[in-house]
């Protein structure tokens, strides 16, 4: 349910403005109690502190079996946020042109580079057999599930390695399950307004040629079809006709995301109105 949400917004969130007046303000004259507004519904300062402990406890998970880490701050962790979907250098409608969601345009990964943080240097600087076992050990069977990715999708079910283990450690058992949310998500995903915007999206994607209940559905529909298409090889290496069928795919994707953004601007728009509404100023980004 609240997947539907990053439809029209980024993951990363920020604090609400400090001069100004929530229904969470002592000085207000609603007293209902809001959720957190960071990942999993933390306050900022609980972010903040589960971050770093995190960061410290893998830096001794790591250091146990022999290899340096050095703790990524927390600015770099928010920052990955930033990333995920679309380039900051680029308004929003600029990286979905050039790149669509980046499921089958990028073979870069910006997110992972950031979420490494000083360590992207020690990485580098090892072996290719020893990348393997800093790979395996700090992330498990998929290097690409990082720490700060997860957080950023608030679901940590996909992680391993010492990363798998010193999240365990450090998040409640709930946060850790496949269907925990956000609490601030339910919030907005239960208001009237926005199950009819949601609605308005589905038909808007219709009337395109586009039968999808959510943003999700695509995402998941052309990750599914990349790798059908790739097999596990690096996109960069195919030739012929499936570097053409991945070229097409490419097109199809970018073709799709442009259409979600258009039909998605209201659905955006109003959850920004709404988040006003409730914590002051929007807190998504």
């Amino acid at each position: 349910m609240a997947i539907t949400i990053a439809m029209a917004l980024a993951a990363c969130t920020t604090g609400a403005d400090p001069g100004s007046t929530s229904p969470n303000d002592p000085s207000s004259s609603t007293s209902i109690p809001l959720p957190g507004i960071q990942a999993f519904g933390l306050t900022n300062e609980e972010f903040a502190a589960n971050v770093e402990a995190v960061e410290t406890a893998i830096a001794a998970c790591m250091s146990e079996a022999g290899f340096e880490y050095v703790p990524v701050d927390v600015t770099a962790v928010l920052e990955v946020g930033q990333w995920m979907r679309a380039d900051p250098s680029l308004s929003e409608e600029e990286y979905k042109t050039q790149w669509g969601y980046g499921i089958s345009t990028r073979t870069d990964n910006p997110p992972r580079e950031i979420g490494l943080g000083p360590n992207i240097q020690i990485y580098e600087s090892l072996s290719e057999s020893e990348q393997v076992a800093y790979d395996r050990t700090l992330f498990g069977d998929d290097p690409d599930e990082t720490f700060a990715l997860a957080l950023d999708d608030e679901d940590f079910n996909n992680l391993g390695g010492c990363t798998q283990e010193t999240v365990e450690q450090v998040f409640p058992e709930e946060m850790l399950s496949a269907s925990f949310i956000n609490p601030k998500d339910i919030l907005i995903e239960s208001d009237p307004r926005v199950v009819a915007a949601e609605e308005e999206w589905v038909d808007c994607m219709s009337e395109a040629g586009y039968d999808y209940e959510d943003q999700d559905e695509i995402i998941e529909e052309y990750e599914e079809r990349l790798d059908a298409l790739t097999g596990g090889q690096d996109p960069e290496e195919l030739s012929g006709s499936d570097l053409e069928a991945l070229q097409e795919l490419q097109a199809e994707e970018i073709a799709v995301t442009l259409k979600d953004f258009e039909c998605g601007s209201p659905l955006g728009e109003l959850i920004r109105e709404i988040e006003t509404e409730l914590y002051g100023s929007p807190v998504s980004g």
